[in-house]
């Protein structure tokens, strides 16, 4: 039988590993050597420094949930940061439309996207309460 709170937070180290994949593509994806170029020396590298930051993020989160996933289901900590991860992804699904248009198809995939990471974190925290 599966154990849906551990289902649950395998999906979401995958998820990261997918998150991490896409932010390492961003420089190719959106074309930074001629779109950041626009931009002053300093800007050009938070962006780029950022988003290198939040790959190492995804790639931490994807190895503690594919690793430690037990202990991150059954622990007072592992809960914890279950709910930091959660929120982390709620976060970004309020800045999505905040800053992008809802009506947009690749918004709306994204936002779909940032639910299920959220979801996958925030379930064992409701189901196994």
């Amino acid at each position: 039988m599966i154990d849906i709170d551990l289902a649950c937070v395998y999906l979401g180290g995958l998820l990261h590993l997918g998150w991490a994949v896409f932010h390492l593509l961003f420089p190719r994806l959106f074309k930074w050597a001629a779109n950041l170029a626009s931009l002053d020396p300093v800007n050009s590298a938070v962006m780029r420094i950022m988003n290198f930051c939040l790959a190492y993020y995804f790639l931490a989160a994807a190895f503690l949930s594919l690793y430690w996933a037990p202990e991150l289901v059954d622990s007072y900590l592992g809960r914890q940061v279950l709910g930091l991860m959660a929120g982390f992804w709620l976060l970004r699904l309020g800045l999505q439309f905040s800053y992008f248009k809802a009506s947009h198809p690749l918004s709306l995939v994204l936002g779909l996207l940032f639910l299920l990471s959220a979801a996958a974190y925030a379930f064992p925290l409701w189901y196994g309460a």
